[in-house]
Parts: C-alpha cells; structure tokens; sequence
C-alpha cells in the first residue's frame, strides 16, 4: 500500500509542477530572465532558452501532465483494488470522487502559486524543468514538426503571435515598475504610446491631401478663410497648380489676428511614408512646421498629418 501511496503523490507532484510551470513562463517577464542569464548561471541561461522557445516548453508540459495523469489515474485503480477488494464498481467510483482533489492540489492551486511569485517559483524548479526537456526532447522534436507542418498547410504565422506575447510582457513591466515605484503614471502611459503608435509608420496617421482645405499659392485672404471655414479645419494648405504637391500652408487663427501684410505661409515638413512617427516627431520638434507632408517617389504629396495629431498619440491626453 505505500507504493501506491508513493504512487499517488509522485504522479500530483508533477501534475502540480508541469501546471505550474506551465503558468509560470507565461507570467514572468522576460526582462528579469535576461538580467539573470547575464550572471552567467547555466540554468539561469536555459530558463531563458526556455522561455525564448514556448513550444519546447509547451511540448514538454504537455508529455509530462500526461504521464502525471496516468501515474495517478494508475495509483487510484490500484488504491480502489487493494481498500475495496471484489468491488469492480469502485475502480469508477474512487478516481470520480478523487477528482476535485487532484484537480485543486494538482492544477487550480500550482498555477496560483506560479502566477503570483512565477520568477522564484521557476528559479526552484529550473533543475527539473530542465532535466524533463531533455528527457523529454526526443517525443518535444517531434511535436515541433507537428507544429511546423500545421502552421505551413493553414498558412498562420507565429511571428504575430510571438509579437502579441511581447506586447503583453511589456504591459507586465510597466505595470510592475508602476506598482513598485520605479514609474510615475504618466510615464508609464508615455511608455505604452511609444511602443503602440511611436514605432508605427507615419502613413497610418495620414489624410489624404484632398481631405484638408486647400488653396493656391496666389489665394487672398478672403479665401483662405472661406476654405477655412467649409471643411472646418484651423489649416489651410498650400498646393500647386495642379494640386500634386503641398507647399506649405497657413494657421487661420494667425491670419484672423493679424488682417495686415503678407499671407504667413509656413514651410511643411516631409517625409516618406515608412518613416515611424516617433523619428517624425522627433525631427519635427526642432522646426516650426504645423505639417507634415508625406511624399510618393515623384514627389507627389498623398498625405498630411498634423503635429498636434502625433503629440496627441504619444502624450496622455489629460
């Protein structure tokens, strides 16, 4: 009867430790793994190996709760025999009334744990971790290919999903820097409008040019105003001749204070449309441009975007 004991609890410890771990590469950042590795610890450095491949990683969780389940599904029937013996009814019965035990001690409560201290839980057991992807590699190989073929006959990418996953560990660093101290709220919110529009091209905030108000280089007040106040925009721009390319454009609240002199035309700054729109802004700051043209290869202006539409992005709005 100890054997089956032993049995029992050996098939729930790695049901725990699989479940667990499972939880735990999910939940720890990616950042504390990678300063870790850099002091030179081997396990340390396979941890972030690990976590660097979540198919391996997820291949072995799955080869290990499988055996974890059959040791103990093979414990009860042993169990239901020798405490009920004759009793065939039993060897149903034991492993049903087992189940919310081994499904609190052996699943609900290991990710818990891991998913509230997941850095330390996986830093105890990295020697395990990676003694069973070892062990296990050999079947993980083949899941891989599995995978591979899977992914080339339905043509998803898991660079996307790769991608996703960073976000989402990004969003864990700022809130944890938050949480103890490192980050105001303000900067935490900066950080999230850098890394979610500051690295997007330029053109995905762009109008088309004909969508603003637009008059030619020989237009007088009157009708910079009137343009002004028909698409309801505080800029007007300036275009050629054939409305191709805009080259510069006027602050209709400048031009209401000041009714005297000269049209201020102002410059515009271009640009392609590749360009991310934090290095737009960036460049932008140091001009008195309102605009931003973004040109095609022959010149021909397809877009504009104002600078208030990117500092807007990028700054918290209260």
């Amino acid at each position: 009867m100890i054997s089956v004991v032993l049995l029992l609890l050996l098939g729930l410890a790695l049901s725990a430790f699989f479940s667990g771990s499972e939880t735990g590469f999910y939940r720890v950042t990616r950042v504390r793994l990678v300063m870790d590795a850099k002091s030179g610890r081997w396990l340390s450095r396979m941890l972030l190996w690990l976590a660097n491949h979540s198919t391996v990683v997820v291949a072995t969780v799955l080869i290990g709760n499988n055996i974890a389940n059959y040791l103990v599904s093979f414990g009860l029937l042993l169990a239901s025999q020798r405490l009920f013996p004759g009793w065939t009814q039993m060897e149903t019965l034991v492993p049903l009334l087992m189940t919310p035990i081994l499904f609190i001690y052996g699943e609900l409560l290991p990710k818990f744990l891991y998913y509230q201290v997941p850095y330390r839980l996986l830093n105890r057991g990295a020697p395990a971790m990676v003694l069973f992807a070892v062990l296990f590699s050999p079947v993980s190989m083949l899941i891989i290919v599995l995978e591979k073929v899977w992914q080339r006959s339905i043509g998803t990418n898991s660079i996307k999903s790769g991608s996703r996953l960073e976000r989402q560990e990004l969003q864990r660093v700022l809130v944890e820097g938050q949480e103890a101290g490192l980050l105001l709220p303000i900067q935490r919110e900066i950080a999230q409008n850098l890394f979610t529009y500051g690295v997007r091209p330029v053109r995905q905030f762009a109008v088309p040019l004909r969508a603003m108000p637009l008059v030619t280089s020989n237009a007088d007040r009157e009708e910079v105003i009137r343009q002004s106040s028909r698409r309801r925009e505080s800029i007007v721009g300036v275009v050629d001749d054939k409305h191709e390319r805009l080259l510069g454009c006027y602050i209709v609240a400048e031009l209401l204070i000041n009714r005297q002199g000269p049209l201020p035309l102002l410059p515009v700054f271009r640009t392609v449309g590749s360009e991310s729109s934090i290095q737009v802004l960036t460049r932008l700051q140091s001009s008195q441009c309102p605009l931003v043209a973004i040109d095609d290869a022959q010149g021909r202006t397809i877009g504009t975007v104002a600078k208030e539409r990117l500092m807007s992005l990028l700054l918290p709005s209260n």
